[in-house]
């Protein structure tokens, strides 16, 4: 049996990320156009998933599970998130989920320092 999602604890808006530098110099990332806006469940990383992460040499700062239905493909590590209580997200990885109904999407999210 699949678990009910509910998307009670927010809205996150997600964002392209842009190169604002001019070309040979330094990379300067700013958000670019919006292009999606999800309700989204926040959830708890486990310490395994940390660990793994570290691993590889990633992060998460937070975690938060999005209704997936026609957004598969959209949301990636090239976009920034941003939460309702104005707190910038970069997009570290995402992880399909299966056995949650309707079909959700697990997004780990790094703060993102505005420049």
């Amino acid at each position: 049996m699949k678990k009910h999602q509910t998307f009670n604890d927010g809205v996150a808006w997600f964002y392209t990320l842009v190169n604002t530098a001019p070309e040979g110099l330094k990379k300067v990332e700013k958000p670019g156009r919006r292009f999606l806006q999800l309700r989204y469940e926040a959830r708890t990383i486990g310490l395994r998933r940390l660990e793994a992460m570290a691993g590889l040499g990633q992060k998460a700062d937070k975690m938060i599970r999005v209704p997936s239905g026609a957004v598969t493909g959209k949301i990636h590590t090239q976009c920034v998130c941003a939460l309702e209580n104005g707190e910038w997200y970069r997009i570290n990885k995402t992880q399909e989920v299966t056995d949650a109904a309707p079909r959700s999407l697990d997004v780990y999210l790094e703060r993102f320092e505005l420049p």
